[in-house]
């Protein structure tokens, strides 16, 4: 199986093993080569210990959401609630890297909303950069606001014989690194992946609220 070229949209982003940023990468600096060897000082030793994980979350997952992010949501989308619970059952139903492989039809469903609903939201959130499509039927979360981690299996070639599935750790800089990289990801997308990005501003009108009649006294 050959690998598909750098960029093709139909490429689902963190299928590919974490690999060093080129020096043009505005990730160069976070990403750097890993050693598997410390050096210690003389006379010093050292106890290797396995990282710390988290596995205790509702349903067993483990998923890294921006604090500064969920506050904006909840600012930006209160007079839109249709947008705000698509956003919130996308996070929810992400894959091991942010693809959320789910129809409109099944989302709709879930959220008892018109598809047509559904595709106005998802329209919003790629508007923002908040998401987007590297393939039909399929919707790619923005990883500097939310992501789930973990191992994902890819189908690995190898010379010779048939291609393998390996487990390929979904990290978040590696992810970010190679979708801004990427020309086949839309603009907005890949500037609110940069480091330093900015949500937008919420409005700042002031709600409706709906008047009450009083009825005339008997």
């Amino acid at each position: 199986m050959s690998a598909q070229p750098h960029g093709d949209p139909r490429r689902v982003p963190g299928t590919s093993p974490p690999r060093g940023p080129s020096p043009s990468s505005p990730y160069a600096g976070a990403l750097g080569p890993r050693k598997n060897l410390v050096e210690l000082p003389v006379g010093h030793t050292a106890q290797v210990k396995p990282p710390v994980t988290a596995g205790d979350f509702v349903g067993k997952y483990f998923a890294q959401d921006s604090l500064e992010f969920l506050r904006w949501a909840a600012r930006y989308f209160r007079d839109d609630n249709v947008t705000l619970c698509v956003l919130l059952y996308m996070m929810g139903s992400q894959e091991v890297g942010g693809a959320v492989e789910l129809k409109q039809a099944e989302i709709a469903a879930e959220l008892d909303m018109d598809p047509a609903q559904v595709s106005r939201a998802q329209s919003k959130l790629k508007r923002l950069g908040l998401a987007y499509s590297p393939k039909k039927g399929s919707i790619q979360l923005q990883p500097a606001v939310t992501l789930r981690g973990g191992y994902r299996l890819i189908e690995k070639p190898v010379r010779g014989s048939v291609a393998k599935s390996v487990k390929v750790q979904v990290e978040q800089l590696s992810l970010l690194n190679e979708l801004v990289l990427d020309p086949g990801v839309p603009e907005e997308f890949r500037g609110m992946a940069l480091p330093g990005a900015k949500l937008p501003e919420p409005s700042s009108r002031t709600r409706k609220r709906k008047r009450t009649e009083k009825k005339p006294e008997a």
